[in-house]
């Protein structure tokens, strides 16, 4: 069953340009079949934890909707699918980004004028 019929060709390629290894796993699970629960992630993919994995999709601008659905053993765990679509960040930066160099230097500058003060 695939899910991503209906989603907008420029989120479809901010998706696709996700390479990490977790975050592709769940952003891949999440299109063909929708959404994926913290079980998915525990006993499809070995993720320890699973909260982490929906962690790092939100650090590369994908918007990630949580709910609760009752497991195997029938306790309530955490589900994920996509968000609203107009949250997602199309930009080249994505996940954790440092600081560029000069921005690092103009802080410098900022903060050694400072301390004479």
């Amino acid at each position: 069953m695939e899910h991503s019929h209906n989603l907008p060709d420029d989120f479809l390629k901010l998706c696709q340009g996700v390479t990490a290894k977790r975050p592709k796993a769940v952003i891949d699970h999440i299109l063909k079949h929708g959404f994926i629960t913290t079980e998915d992630l525990k006993e499809t993919y070995g993720y320890n934890h699973p909260p982490r994995a929906a962690r790092d999709v939100r650090e590369h601008g994908i918007p990630l909707e949580t709910y609760r659905v009752t497991g195997s053993d029938g306790r309530k765990i955490a589900a994920y699918r996509f968000g609203e679509i107009s949250k997602a960040v199309f930009s080249r930066a994505s996940g954790r980004t440092g600081l560029s160099k000069q921005i690092k230097d103009e802080l410098v500058k900022i903060y050694v004028s400072l301390q004479g003060v």
